[in-house]
């Protein structure tokens, strides 16, 4: 088969900035919540324990909507029982924003070292509280699965925090079980967070509309001479969580994709590299900066 293949001049799309924030109501959370409760049963499973950190918050977000700041946080869920949602001193006022359903418990030992532990009870009591018991299966949910390609790998790699997934363990006993549960969230094909209901896609696409105008700006904006971090004040970056680290690169770093912006200085010629990523989105572009086609290197002018 043969492909006609085109080159053509297309001028970026001006997308503006959102005027209206979607939010996830209410009801979607629950109706998530339940999703996640019904696959677990299928899976044998008879409770579900979500751990959440600034890094990964994705999972306990998507029931919740609360998304963790300095601190862990864990969600507790049970078949016919109000989830709990356990967060730090800092964590305590701020959940009252989340526009999910969920009873709140104060978990001192997620709150920052040399914070007050002064109402802290033992987290395998306040666990036992939540619903789980001896003999339980219960799925821990964190970020990652593990899989064949992982030498060794079992259903019991856990990537919580050890002193969380001790505690479970100890609870659930030699009659019950702690088993990796983030495929329910995660896989590919049929996980619940790979198709995603009407609400989070605008809100996505909310997210994504900022990081696309912000990396025209750059692209329109750069100049050789500049730092890469006086490239990087043309994001115009407007406090939203990320969802990644603020890249920008030049020259010899460019090709690693990965790094902040430094003072470097931009050179004419210098490759560039660069992505935003506003929660919820992440919008990335590579090139180089030139006038046109006759300063690119060898065997990248076509």
């Amino acid at each position: 088969m043969t492909h006609a293949v085109r080159l053509i001049d297309a001028a970026l799309p001006e997308f503006g900035e959102p005027t209206v924030e979607p939010q996830v109501p209410r009801d979607t959370y629950l109706a998530r919540v339940a999703e996640a409760m019904r696959r677990a049963a299928a899976s044998g499973l008879q409770a579900l324990v979500v751990y959440g950190d600034r890094e990964h918050a994705a999972n306990i977000a998507y029931l919740t909507g609360y998304d963790p700041r300095f601190e862990e946080a864990l969600l507790v869920a049970l078949p016919g029982r109000r989830p709990t949602l356990f967060v730090g001193n800092e964590g305590w006022g701020y959940a009252e924003l989340a526009a999910g359903d969920f009873d709140r418990v104060l978990c001192q030992t997620f709150s920052l070292l040399g914070q007050p532990r002064d109402r802290q009870r033992s987290i395998r009591d306040l666990l036992r509280d939540a619903g789980l018991s001896a003999g339980m299966s219960i799925g821990a949910v964190g970020w990652k699965s593990f899989g064949p390609s992982d030498p060794g790998a079992t259903a019991d790699w856990l990537e919580l925090p050890s002193f969380i997934a001790d505690a479970l363990r100890e609870i659930a006993g030699g009659s019950g079980r702690v088993v990796n549960a983030n495929d329910l969230f995660m896989n590919p094909a049929d996980g619940l967070r790979a198709v995603n209901d009407v609400d989070q896609l605008a809100r996505f696409e909310f997210a994504a509309t900022f990081g696309s105008e912000a990396l025209r700006r750059v692209l329109f904006g750069i100049r050789p001479g500049m730092t890469e971090v006086e490239a990087a004040r043309l994001l115009q970056t407007n406090g939203l969580p990320l969802a990644a680290h603020t890249m920008l690169s030049s020259g010899p770093r460019a090709a690693f994709g990965l790094p902040s912006p430094s003072l470097r200085r931009l050179e004419r010629g210098d490759p560039v590299t660069m992505a935003y990523a506003p929660q919820g989105a992440l919008n990335a572009r590579a090139g180089f900066l030139v006038t046109d086609a006759t300063e690119l290197p060898e065997g990248v002018r076509d």
